[in-house]
């Protein structure tokens, strides 16, 4: 038979539904467990003194014992060998209270109907959260007049792109927001009209982009292969990283800008040296697949934009989805003559699992598949400084 601990655990997995009974107005109770292991009829005899003792175990914490809790249903049985006893025929709770004072939750109950009714009369557009999500409700009872608070400053004094996340003039404490991403998140989307949400960001680690808050941008590193440029704008500076907006928004007298893919490359003297001054002409550090931060740079679009990585299988991927972003952007010493040229400085690669790049040319799918069933790469620092030289003579 059900024990008292067992009769706990099938109480516990009710409790989202009596909370949302409470917003629907419906009654729950009573309402009678299922599945308590009835004592059969062969077991009555023959486990008899086992039965007794396991229901005198459910009497001692039942209501009729405690004032409140579970209730035990009887039926009485006469038998030739045992006379007539009565055994356990169905529990139940009859009542709120007694579910309530069983499980410790009076004070939990409370709470959750004042924090409700609370939430749904300063924010009505959360009613149907309120029903979908009544545990969470429960779950933050301490957090909601700091959440209220910051919900409605969104809803009601919010500008998009001027504060950062611990400089919001909102009555918390400074951390609060960034402590409880998890539960502002779906709220936010709700309260917020849908142009205010900006949906290609998701997540936590995603919040101030969602939201439209300034945050600790990515930096992009650029080197400027103009002298005279260079002196003109940034006091003959060449070298510099800057934060991802301000990339966005450059304007500078440029005809063309090449993107490599390796942080390595680029920042060691091979880059500085394959590199060489070229008028009018930026290096950009991509680093692989983190390209995708340059695609709202849209004066891009009007460079002659090439990439410059690895030639494997992830170097040509890197380049489709750079293409992805601009259309226009080409290969450099990224084809099959420069991969045969140099057979020495070829190592083994992983391969991919991506089976088609429609951005590629026919050429550059053709080398993709080569390189994929082979398993090879050539790094782009191995490729001789006088071989690079001359490829770059070619696009001045």
């Amino acid at each position: 038979m059900i024990s008292p601990a067992e009769i706990r655990q099938k109480a516990e997995r009710w409790w989202p539904a009596v909370l949302k009974s409470a917003q629907t107005g419906e009654a729950y109770f009573p309402k009678e467990l299922s599945r308590i292991g009835k004592v059969k009829p062969a077991d009555r005899l023959r486990a008899f003194e086992r039965i007794r003792r396991e229901q005198d175990i459910l009497l001692a914490q039942s209501k009729s014992r405690l004032g409140y809790g579970y209730t035990l249903h009887w039926v009485e049985l006469q038998s030739r060998s045992v006379g007539r006893n009565r055994f356990i025929d169905r529990i139940s709770f009859e009542s709120l209270e007694d579910y309530l004072r069983f499980l410790g939750r009076i004070e939990s109950w409370q709470h959750y109907r004042e924090d409700w009714q609370r939430i749904v009369a300063a924010l009505p557009e959360l009613s149907d959260w309120c029903r979908e999500k009544p545990r969470e409700i429960v779950r933050y009872h301490e957090q909601w007049p700091n959440l209220l608070k910051v919900l409605q400053y969104f809803k009601e004094g919010y500008a998009p792109d001027r504060h950062y996340i611990r400089e919001l003039p909102v009555a918390v404490p400074t951390k609060f927001i960034e402590s409880h991403k998890t539960i502002l998140l779906p709220l936010l989307d709700r309260v917020l009209p849908p142009e205010l949400i900006r949906e290609a960001f998701q997540g936590g680690r995603q919040f101030e982009q969602r939201y439209g808050l300034r945050y600790d941008e990515p930096l992009v590193r650029l080197r400027l292969l103009d002298a005279d440029l260079a002196r003109q704008y940034f006091s003959g500076l060449q070298d510099w990283s800057i934060p991802l907006r301000d990339f966005e928004g450059l304007s500078l007298p440029l005809k063309r800008a090449i993107v490599l893919e390796n942080k390595t490359s680029y920042n060691n003297l091979l880059a500085f040296l394959t590199l060489p001054q070229l008028r009018a002409t930026a290096g950009i550090w991509g680093s692989g697949f983190r390209v995708g931060l340059l695609k709202k740079a849209h004066w891009l679009h009007e460079l002659d934009l090439y990439y410059w990585g690895d030639i494997d299988a992830h170097g040509l991927q890197i380049l489709a989805q750079l293409r992805s972003y601009f259309p226009g952007v080409r290969p450099l010493l990224m084809d099959r003559t420069t991969l045969d040229a140099f057979p020495e400085y070829q190592v083994e690669a992983p391969e991919s699992p991506v089976a088609d790049l429609p951005q590629l040319t026919p050429a550059e799918q053709d080398l993709y598949y080569y390189l994929n069933t082979h398993r090879l790469r050539l790094e782009q620092e191995r490729i001789p400084l006088a071989y690079v030289r001359a490829a770059l003579e070619g696009i001045k």
